[in-house]
């Protein structure tokens, strides 16, 4: 299973839109819960990778390909 740069970027948008989505069903209030769990996410992978070896830049790659590479697969 792969994932690519272009992928997670779909994957941010429509993470994005989920987000924007939350907040005007639900309020700011869910807006912040689901922001709130990837960004939870995101920080998990970038502990994942440094604990890994990684640094810097590479680390925060992976980070970002682990939280938003899904997008690849739609």
């Amino acid at each position: 299973m792969r994932v690519s740069t272009g992928g997670a970027h779909a994957g941010l948008a429509m993470t994005v839109l989920l987000v924007a989505l939350a907040a005007s069903a639900g309020g700011a209030r869910w807006a912040l819960i689901v922001g709130g769990v990837v960004v939870f996410w995101f920080i998990a992978a970038l502990w994942r990778a440094v604990r890994g070896g990684l640094r810097g830049r590479a680390a925060a790659v992976r980070a970002y390909l682990l939280t938003f590479g899904w997008g690849s697969w739609l």
